[in-house]
């Protein structure tokens, strides 16, 4: 993913300045400023900091209550650094926040992108997948308005680790930021050789393994492998509701984010409690504010017996509520 980031910020600033590619941060008249939700993956800090464009390029913007960029807050604080001589140049939404699964809402920071002439990357590493889906694939509406996109494979789509697509319209642009010419390689056209259009030279045939799957299952496969995951998490929420837990995301990705009853204590305690146990694996993080138990299910091999298991490892020691007959 990280890689594939930087592909979205070079050729952003590309898209900024047609000098960057030579002239790099010199080619600014300020200190470039690009923008993403406070939710986003963490390795947008190293994309600022490899891309060389600095970590304080990284404007991180405030959620909406809901996990979501905020569009007003982001709007806010384009306007506050061009007043300070800073350059935008790029905003990213999120469509499927690693806590949470959230998706941004992808149209009005597309809008924004377009009234402010910045570059729109959409960062779908996680929740891309869902294209796949023809029933979750509403919840991406928005995406095909973006300049580029990434996706990683690996996450969701039954590829192994270091799969992943950067997608542009602008494939123009992603030859000029990486494009080099020199005599003793085979090809050196732009727009042909694909070496030639990313930051690595010299690189695996990592398109394989998605290449693989599809050929294997097909589109409809993978659409189920997603669905299931979705379903997974659904029947989760289902029992965890039923013990008097509080969910909190609202997300149709396959990850819930739930809050244990005050019986169980601590949030962060019980969640060694159960990694430690190694029945189940689940992780703490925050949503706005809040510390919750962390639950994805985007395992194929994923089965109702290993819900049952992760069940019983989260709530031990207590019983759903009992409930009232059936008239």
């Amino acid at each position: 993913m990280k890689l594939f980031s930087i592909a979205a910020l070079a050729v952003a600033t590309l898209a900024t300045s047609p000098c960057f590619a030579s002239e790099g941060v010199r080619a600014f008249a300020g200190p470039v400023k690009f923008y993403t939700s406070r939710d986003c993956h963490i390795a947008w800090l190293k994309v600022a900091h490899q891309a060389g464009v600095g970590r304080t390029a990284l404007r991180l913007v405030a959620t909406d209550g809901r996990g979501r960029m905020d569009p007003t807050a982001l709007v806010r604080a384009i306007a506050e650094d061009r007043a300070a001589g800073a350059v935008p140049v790029m905003v990213v939404a999120t469509a499927g926040t690693t806590g949470a699964g959230m998706i941004d809402p992808l149209h009005e920071c597309a809008d924004i992108a377009h009234a402010e002439r910045l570059w729109y990357h959409i960062d779908a590493a996680w929740g891309g997948a869902a294209l796949a889906s023809n029933s979750l694939r509403p919840a991406l509406a928005g995406l095909e308005r973006a300049d580029s996109i990434t996706i990683d494979a690996h996450k969701w789509l039954a590829t192994t680790m270091g799969c992943a697509l950067f997608i542009t319209r602008r494939g123009d642009l992603l030859s000029e930021a990486f494009h080099a010419s020199t005599s003793f390689m085979p090809s050196s056209v732009s727009g042909v050789d694909p070496y030639l259009n990313s930051v690595q030279w010299s690189r695996r045939f990592l398109g394989l393994r998605l290449f693989l799957a599809l050929a294997t299952a097909g589109w409809e496969g993978l659409g189920a492998h997603v669905e299931r995951g979705a379903l997974v998490i659904e029947r989760v929420k289902e029992r965890l509701l039923d013990r008097g837990w509080t969910i909190v995301n609202e997300s149709v990705l396959a990850v819930l984010d739930a809050v244990p009853p005050a019986e169980l204590g601590d949030v962060r305690a019980l969640v060694r409690r159960v990694v430690a146990s190694g029945r189940a694996w689940v992780a703490p993080t925050t949503f706005e504010g809040r510390d919750v138990v962390r639950i994805c299910a985007t395992n194929g091999e994923t089965t109702l017996e290993d819900v049952n298991a992760l069940i019983a490892a989260l709530t031990e020691g207590t019983a759903p509520p009992a409930r009232e007959p059936v008239p």
